[in-house]
């Protein structure tokens, strides 16, 4: 029976799913509280981490270990590196890769040519197919994930934040389906604190609509469910 791990960094971010799980029941492991049911008929597990890459890499293994998700959805807010990418805006990340670490020690181990971490194929095609439907701006393309704002940011990045790239690299390496889908906070234009804290609620809910649009369209693939 397929089954969904839903991601988010902070509780805000995490709240919509939890209002819109059905048969919903917690567990607590490890200092977390796991939210289990079901959204648009599929099998979810949806969890916050907190913030960061160590907390985001955590708690993604435990999705898969634990509670055995065989894909994981991150959901939440993201800060914009692009002109064009405007407030309430989504990003959907193709990929994600790190810009506060050395990334040559990634491609050190044996088993990995790149530190650049790409989007699962089947789940990218659904999102391009909700983007289709969503009557908001989506864009497609690189995050860049660090803990602490750095110089060293891909010229590349349509949009910056906090764990994607931790969530994909785990991913990676236990072979899980993994997307993340990032909606745009604050940017050039409008940035600092406040504007997080001002536009962090709908921002959250944009990707937590762009998700339930996804959702809808992986249950009609998902058989036996």
């Amino acid at each position: 029976m397929r089954k969904i791990g839903i991601l988010c960094a902070c509780e805000k971010e995490l709240n919509p799913y939890i209002a819109d799980m059905q048969d919903i029941f917690t567990t607590e492991y490890a200092m977390h509280t796991f939210y289990h049911g079901k959204i648009k008929d599929i099998n979810i597990v949806a969890v916050y981490s907190g913030c960061g890459k160590i907390n985001a890499a955590i708690t993604a293994q435990q999705l898969i270990d634990k509670y055995e998700v065989d894909t994981i959805i991150f959901s939440g807010i993201a800060g914009g590196m692009k002109e064009e990418i405007g407030i309430f805006d989504t990003v959907v990340c193709t990929s994600s890769e790190f810009r506060d670490t050395d990334n040559e020690i990634y491609t050190d181990f044996p088993i990995m040519d790149s530190p650049v971490f790409y989007a699962d194929d089947h789940l990218l095609e659904v999102a391009k197919s909700a983007a289709i439907q969503a009557d908001w701006k989506i864009h497609f393309g690189l995050a860049t994930t660090g803990d602490i704002f750095t110089k060293n940011i891909s010229p590349n990045a349509l949009c910056i934040d906090m764990e994607t790239a931790a969530a994909a690299h785990t991913c990676y390496m236990c072979n899980v389906p993994f997307i993340a889908i990032r909606s745009i906070s604050d940017n050039k234009s409008d940035n600092g604190q406040e504007a997080i804290n001002r536009n962090f609620d709908k921002a959250a809910y944009q990707s937590f609509c762009f998700v339930e649009l996804m959702l809808s369209m992986l249950k009609r693939s998902y058989k036996g469910i």
